[in-house]
């Protein structure tokens, strides 16, 4: 946590909705400690981040801490309102969030990066800052220190432990050596693993060499290299198109994924060229007979495969619908 000189804290920028409250302000809060969480829900830490918010809601919102996310978009689908109340449902949020859809909110708060927490005293000045993941007793004694600050007398025995919740089991966390996530839009990547130079917007008839290099995104068949992703472009000549990578350690494999036309796609998922056994399906995958699906209703970081411990393994994400797109692979 970053103790930084007091400063008035900026009010919501350009709010296009609001969930789980009637609409709020800085001005309005004056008298309260506010806790800013700036995520979304398309961001790992961001969503591991959540146990810790929901904590702090809970035990301290009866002495005048109030908690808001407010939810900025890292891809387009991330502002559109109803993908972000389904996150909400998703994730059972029932803090307050302010939809900050033009990221207007998140740049008057100085921020370059998710998540980022800001902490208002009761006088509306910002006293500190946290970058990234953190976990609750990084924020516990300050919000304890400002609710005093503001005359009340919080509870103050604290247990050490995060709280326990289905995020952490679902997502995994962080450590040293994992793979590293890859977003494999043309906004964020170079270029794929194929030894082809691939056309931005355009359908791109693409070869698997065969042979994958650790921690490289590889394409096979056709595929739409987008800004944010790479969209299956039926009617080419390959049979088996597939996302492909060659992952060097995760106990969690995650894929970013949505659908070009808001309607259901579904994908198969191989490990090694397999489908997944019972032990390694993720919370988002289904068995079709003898292979591993995954039913895409919305764009959003699908659990595609879980272990007891990190392992080595290729994936292989196969569209079986037309209209598939995919976004990022993220790792715990």
């Amino acid at each position: 946590m970053d103790i930084i000189p007091a400063t008035p804290a900026p009010e919501f920028k350009e709010i296009t909705g609001w969930a789980n409250s009637d609409p709020l302000s800085i001005k309005a809060m004056k008298g309260k400690v506010v806790m800013l969480d700036c995520w979304t829900y398309t961001c790992i830490f961001c969503l591991r981040m959540i146990p810790v918010m929901k904590f702090l809601h809970q035990k301290y919102g009866k002495y005048g801490l109030q908690v808001i996310q407010a939810h900025s978009a890292e891809y387009q689908f991330a502002t559109d309102h109803a993908n972000i109340r389904r996150a909400l449902v998703r994730y059972d949020v029932d803090i307050p969030n302010a939809f900050d859809t033009g990221n207007k909110t998140w740049e008057a708060y100085g921020n370059t990066y998710w998540p980022k927490h800001v902490i208002i005293d009761h006088n509306g000045f910002i006293r500190y800052e946290h970058a990234g993941y953190g976990g609750k007793t990084d924020f516990e004694d300050i919000v304890v220190e400002l609710l005093e600050e503001a005359g009340k007398k919080p509870f103050k025995e604290q247990d050490q432990d995060d709280p326990k919740d289905e995020i952490f089991d679902t997502y995994g966390m962080h450590f040293q050596g994992m793979a590293p996530e890859i977003c494999v839009g043309y906004s964020r990547l170079k270029r794929f693993g194929n030894n082809q130079t691939l056309k931005p917007d355009a359908a791109n008839v693409i070869v698997d060499p065969g042979s994958h290099d650790v921690n490289v995104v590889y394409l096979r068949g056709k595929w739409t290299w987008q800004r944010e992703g790479v969209q299956y472009a039926p009617g080419g000549k390959e049979q088996h198109p597939a996302v492909i990578m060659n992952y060097n350690a995760a106990s969690r494999v995650h894929g970013i994924m949505g659908s070009s036309d808001a309607t259901p796609c579904r994908v198969e998922i191989k490990l090694d060229g397999n489908p997944l056994t019972k032990e390694q399906l993720g919370k988002d995958v289904g068995h079709d007979g003898s292979s591993s699906i995954v039913d895409i209703h919305w764009p959003f970081m699908h659990n595609l495969v879980r272990t007891d411990k990190p392992e080595i393994h290729e994936i292989e994400i196969i569209p079986r619908s037309d209209n598939f797109v995919f976004y990022t692979f993220v790792f715990g």
